[in-house]
C-alpha cells in the first residue's frame, strides 16, 4: 500500500439513503475495535472486492466507494494491510481510541472524500 492507494469500502443499504451516501458508512462498529474494515485496491478490483463481499462472505452492499491511504492520513488515520485467511486483500483504516463524537467527524469526511469519487461498483 502508498499514499495513493484506494482503499474499497463496501457500503450497507442502510448507509444510502434516498440516493446519498450516509457517513454512517465510514464508521466502526463498537465491535470493531476502531478498525474501519476495507479492501485494499493494489490487490483486488472494486468489482472483484464486491463479489466476494457479497458472494463469498455473503453480506450486504448496495455498492464500492474509495478514500485514499492519503486522504485517511490527512486526517490523521492510519491505513494498513491486514490480511486475512478468507480475504487477504483486506486492510483497514485505524480510528484508534478516539471518541466517538470525533469518530463521526472523520467519518464525515471520509464519506465527502469518497463522494466525490463517486461509486466504484456497480457503476
Amino acid at each position: 500500500m502508498n499514499e495513493q492507494t484506494l482503499l474499497l469500502r463496501q457500503v450497507h443499504p442502510n448507509f444510502f439513503q434516498e440516493g446519498a451516501l450516509t457517513s454512517q458508512a465510514f464508521m466502526p462498529f463498537p465491535k470493531d475495535d476502531g478498525h474501519l474494515s476495507v479492501y485494499d485496491h493494489d490487490q483486488i478490483s472494486p468489482a472483484d472486492s464486491y463479489h466476494h463481499y457479497t458472494v463469498v462472505l455473503s453480506f450486504l452492499s448496495i455498492g464500492v466507494w474509495a478514500v485514499t491511504c492519503s486522504e485517511g492520513n490527512s486526517l490523521g488515520l492510519n491505513c494498513q494491510p491486514d490480511p486475512l485467511e478468507t480475504s487477504p486483500a483486506h486492510a483497514y483504516i485505524d480510528f484508534g481510541d478516539r471518541a466517538e463524537k470525533e469518530c463521526r467527524k472523520l467519518a464525515k469526511k471520509l464519506r465527502e472524500f469518497a463522494d466525490k469519487r463517486r461509486r466504484l461498483h456497480p457503476a
